[in-house]
């Protein structure tokens, strides 16, 4: 187990297909609840759950945890909630397709970001394994149709996308300046504005009547959710970073449309077809050329 727990691809991996159950765990919560209800319950489980775990050791650490209260805040309320709130704004308004290909751009602003603040490299094969892995998203969201590539349409929703992108790629590269303490305790702190984000767009959504209370299938959603890609993804997420560095973590991200596209054919019985095996192959291909030419060790970001 702990040498699971030392591996950078087991850590990232296990984060990336949590995050693609949420995915699924997003399309069947349709009609049973509320997009904000949903995301608020997560995350007040999520926190709950934490909270009980570390009762003891909360109060112990707070004093460094306040020493960076605005970055704590940061993480928290602009990258983990952030980036929801704004995916969710985006999804509605632009389609599946330019969701995905959005998405895929947060690795390179991966690199840009831990390039302009902190300094670190960029390998060219790095690069190349980056544009591999781009056009492995690109060859799934579009089904492999250049067609569907060449008449896409951008509008306001795939701004928002891009901020939502942004917005993970600066908690990505922020974890590289993490506190020195546990994933997991550190989550739960990062759980407190996260909740309190989404408390607030619940608020709204009461407020505008729109918000709609889980029944029992939507409960079980929840708890899916707050276990797995709210809490463990996160943890294996932020232990990825500490091993790898930001940059080659940011590679992983691409896993989640393919892993999501493989888990709807077994679970939500859709069709598998050729393309999903070419773009799988195509994303662990670029991640692949990432790893084998990785910078040295003292300049990556972790």
């Amino acid at each position: 187990m702990t040498r699971l727990w030392n591996s950078p691809h087991f850590t990232l991996i296990m984060a990336m297909w949590m995050w693609a159950g949420h995915t699924i765990a997003a399309r069947l919560s349709v009609g049973e609840m509320s997009p904000m209800v949903m995301m608020g319950l997560r995350w007040f489980a999520c926190l709950a759950i934490l909270a009980f775990i570390f009762r003891h050791r909360l109060a112990a650490e707070w004093p460094r945890v306040r020493a960076r209260l605005g970055w704590v805040a940061a993480m928290g309320g602009l990258g983990m909630a952030g980036f929801t709130f704004f995916f969710i704004l985006a999804a509605q308004y632009t389609t599946a397709v330019n969701l995905g290909i959005t998405q895929s751009s947060v690795p390179m602003i991966v690199m840009v970001l831990s390039l302009v603040f902190f300094g670190t490299r960029i390998g060219g094969i790095q690069i190349v394994g980056l544009l591999v892995s781009f056009v492995g998203v690109l060859v799934l969201v579009t089904g492999g149709s250049a067609e569907i590539l060449m008449n896409l349409e951008f509008n306001r929703g795939d701004l928002l996308m891009l901020v939502a992108c942004v917005c993970y790629a600066a908690y990505t590269v922020g974890l590289s300046r993490r506190i020195d303490m546990p994933p997991a305790l550190m989550l739960a702190f990062f759980s407190v504005p996260a909740s309190i984000v989404f408390a607030l767009c619940m608020g709204v959504e009461f407020w505008r009547g729109t918000a709609i209370m889980p029944g029992p299938k939507g409960l079980v959603i929840v708890a899916y959710c707050a276990i797995f890609p709210s809490m463990l993804a996160q943890i294996f997420f932020m232990r990825g970073v500490e091993l790898a560095g930001a940059n080659r973590a940011g590679f992983y991200l691409n896993l989640i449309p393919v892993f999501a596209a493989l888990m709807a054919v077994f679970i939500l019985s859709e069709s598998l077809y050729s393309y999903h095996a070419i773009s799988l192959v195509m994303v662990l291909g670029g991640i692949y050329l990432a790893e084998k030419h990785k910078p040295a060790p003292q300049q990556d970001a972790g």
